[in-house]
C-alpha cells in the first residue's frame, strides 16, 4: 500500500507512528483524531482522513486502539522490515546519523560507515566500524546491501555518486546539498535540509 501513499501521507503516518509508540510505552490504549490532530497542530478533519487510506476503523466517543493503529503502520511502511545501509562519509553528519538509535524502530540498521581519511579509517562509531571507501565493493558484493546514505561534501558528492553505483548501490539517500545524476536503475531521495528550514521559516514567518 505504500506505494499508492503520496510522500505528504508518509511523513504524516511517520509522525502519527511516533506520537503512537509514547502512547504505547505508556500503556495508553486509545487514542482520538482531535489528540493526535492538537499534537501536531495540523488539522483533524487530515488525520482520519490519513487513517482511513490505510484501512483502520475507530469507534465512536472512544478513538483508535494504539496497539491496531500501530501495527496498522509498521505494516504499511514496512517498519518491521530491517534495511540494512552503509554511510558513506564520517564526517559531522555521517556520524551523527550513524549514533542516531531510533533508525531502528522504523526498520533501518546502519551496518558501518566509510570514508576515505586515512585518519578515520579504523575507528568505530557506537559499534559500527569506519572502513576504506575502496572496500565498498567488496562490502557490497558479500553482505548484498544495496542502499547507501550519502553524506560527503557538495564537491565530491557526484563522484563518489558514481563510484557508490559501480560498487552495486540500488538505493541512495543524499544528504549531500547536490542533485546526483544516476542511471535509470538507481534510485536517489534528496534530503534537502535548507529547502526544509526555509519552508519552516516561511510557514512560522520567521524574520
Amino acid at each position: 500500500m505504500k506505494s499508492a501513499l503520496s510522500q505528504r501521507t508518509i511523513n504524516r503516518l511517520t509522525q502519527y507512528y511516533t506520537i503512537l509508540r509514547d502512547y504505547s510505552k505508556k500503556e495508553i490504549q486509545n487514542i482520538t483524531s482531535s489528540q493526535i490532530s492538537q499534537l501536531l497542530d495540523i488539522d483533524e478533519t487530515q488525520v482520519r482522513k490519513d487513517i482511513k487510506s490505510i484501512n483502520c476503523k475507530g469507534k465512536c466517543k472512544v478513538g483508535y486502539s494504539v496497539s491496531e493503529l500501530k501495527g496498522i503502520i509498521e505494516d504499511v511502511l514496512d517498519y518491521k522490515v530491517i534495511k540494512k545501509a552503509f554511510v558513506i562519509g564520517a564526517g559531522n553528519l555521517g556520524v551523527a546519523l550513524s549514533k542516531y538509535s531510533k533508525f531502528s524502530e522504523f526498520g533501518l540498521q546502519i551496518e558501518c560507515l566509510f570514508d576515505a581519511d586515512k585518519n578515520k579509517i579504523g575507528n568505530t562509531i557506537d559499534g559500527k566500524e569506519i572502513f576504506d571507501i575502496k572496500l565498498l565493493k567488496q562490502k557490497v558484493q558479500k553482505s548484498g546491501i544495496n542502499i547507501a546514505i550519502l553524506t560527503t561534501p557538495n564537491k565530491v558528492a557526484q563522484e563518489v555518486c558514481d563510484f557508490l553505483v559501480d560498487c552495486g548501490i540500488k538505493y541512495i539517500w543524499n544528504f549531500a546539498p547536490s542533485i546526483l545524476i544516476v542511471p535509470k536503475s538507481v534510485k536517489v531521495w534528496h534530503e534537502n535540509l535548507i529547502g526544509s528550514f526555509i519552508q519552516f521559516c516561511a510557514v512560522e514567518n520567521i524574520t
